[in-house]
């Protein structure tokens, strides 16, 4: 039961930071120690899995049961129990974390850094041996997100900000978008910035909308949820599917020859991702929102910082309590 509730806790974690940008669900897989379970078990689904999903379906007993055998294989409970979390986190605290981003800006950041910041811990105790490789794997990770980061100036995130909101005025009153002609070449790079956008959510630290942003797909899939133009977003999803399970793969193998180094690439992006949850941005106003840029360290101790300081702590203690759990599960 225990395991059952950890899963799903583990699903709502991954959901909510899906949910704020510059946080990444990798993130949050690799901090908590499941990382490399997800990464195998989405490895493993292959045409067999999905034969056996289809032989299954006309409820003859063999077929069930070899499908309930390669459900068993690529961890299926455990997937589902992960995926019912984030639905759960998603569909639930949506609107929440919309209202805290919208208001209090800097307090949710300063949870989700303290969160991270200690976190850092688990990956770090997963590198059995820490060499000169891992360690420069760790330091060119964290500068490569950093720069990556550092992509945009304040003044092309504010045009983009400002093309956002024009886009989001024009889905609203739009009625005949999703007829709209696509060419062949249009689905092709849908279909490839979904490969790569969820390949970047899949790697921490990463945020896989601001790769759509970086590719120029962002605008493109934001309309065509608020259109819901099926042929788009089926393209996209498809490549979004292929992404996953090719990227994967990579990940998996390069866990099996290379662990250190790999895992210390991965703890190199978590650190880089520090950077970009910093709370303290400078900010401007683009329409009715608030737009925030640059980092800042904060000028004064106000409310503000106090209760973004009290955030930050209280994220380090809820993942110090989960370690210590952790650790005496394991003893037990």
């Amino acid at each position: 039961m225990k395991q059952h509730a950890r899963d799903i806790f583990y699903g709502v974690i991954v959901g909510v930071a899906n949910i704020i940008p510059g946080v990444s669900g990798g993130t949050m897989a690799l901090v908590l120690g499941f990382y490399e379970r997800l990464i195998g078990a989405i490895n493993n689904i292959s045409a067999a899995t999905v034969m056996a999903m289809i032989k299954a379906l006309s409820f003859k007993k063999e077929n069930i049961e070899a499908f309930r055998a390669e459900f068993n294989k690529i961890e299926g409970p455990f997937l589902i129990k992960l995926m019912a979390g984030a639905l759960m986190a998603i569909g639930a605290l949506a609107k929440l974390m919309s209202y805290l981003l919208e208001n209090q800006h800097d307090p949710t950041y300063g949870f989700f850094f303290g969160l991270v910041l200690v976190s850092a811990y688990t990956p770090w105790s997963l590198i059995k041996k820490k060499t000169l490789p891992a360690i420069i794997a760790i330091a060119i990770a964290a500068a490569g997100i950093i720069a990556v980061s550092e992509i945009m100036s304040d003044d092309d995130i504010i045009r983009k900000a400002e093309a956002h909101q024009q886009v989001t005025e024009q889905t609203e009153t739009a009625h005949d978008v999703t007829g709209e002609s696509v060419s062949i070449g249009k689905y092709i790079f849908h279909f490839a910035s979904g490969a790569l956008a969820i390949s970047a959510m899949i790697l921490p630290g990463i945020s896989g909308s601001f790769v759509l942003l970086l590719l120029g797909g962002y605008f493109d899939i934001l309309r065509a949820v608020a259109t819901l133009n099926l042929p788009v977003l089926g393209i996209f999803a498809i490549g979004c599917l292929a992404g996953i399970i090719v990227f994967t793969r990579l990940l998996n193998y390069l866990l099996r020859r290379f662990y250190d180094p790999t895992l210390g690439f991965l703890l190199g992006l978590v650190l880089g991702s520090l950077w970009v949850i910093w709370p303290f941005k400078h900010s401007v106003m683009v329409g009715s929102r608030f737009v925030h840029l640059s980092n800042r360290l904060p000028g004064s101790i106000g409310l503000n910082e106090i209760a973004t300081l009290g955030a930050f702590i209280a994220g380090a203690v809820i993942v110090v309590i989960m370690i210590v759990i952790e650790k005496r599960s394991r003893k037990a």
